[in-house]
């Protein structure tokens, strides 16, 4: 499919789908003998999982960078699981060790921003403590 196609169907713009290839979030692809670029259903997968993570946790574009690193990470250890033999549970350990190294860099990128978000919602929640209190406090008042 063109970057056009591509772009409605993951709801973004053509130029956001450029500036996450420049950015390597994306893969970059070129143009063939002068023609468009042209996508294909995994590219698709990979932007809707970019586009996902990015509105689902509000992260920097370098912070996003770390969470595609480590699912890519996490790809090839999934094909070097498949490719290793199942005796080899030496290899396969060591497969798995890494794996969750990467997922603790997921789970720490979450975490940073679960306790942005509950430090806002305490401090959203002390505001509303204080105009309820001030609101009692006007009501009570003799007119």
């Amino acid at each position: 499919m063109r970057i056009g196609e591509l772009a409605r169907r993951v709801g973004a713009t053509p130029r956001t789908i450029r500036y996450y290839e420049q950015l390597g979030l994306l893969p970059d692809r070129e143009r063939r003998g002068g023609a468009h670029r042209l996508y294909d259903d995994p590219d698709e997968e990979r932007l809707r999982d970019l586009l996902r993570i990015r509105d689902l946790l509000g992260l920097s574009l370098t912070q996003l960078r770390d969470w595609m690193d480590a699912e890519d990470g996490r790809a090839r250890l999934r094909d070097r699981w498949h490719a290793t033999p199942a005796p080899d549970d030496g290899a396969r350990a060591e497969i798995i060790r890494e794996s969750m190294g990467h997922m603790d860099t997921q789970l720490g990128l979450v975490r940073t921003r679960r306790a942005a978000l509950e430090e806002l919602e305490d401090e959203l929640a002390g505001k509303r403590r204080r105009v309820r209190t001030l609101l009692a406090e006007l009501e009570e008042a003799p007119a």
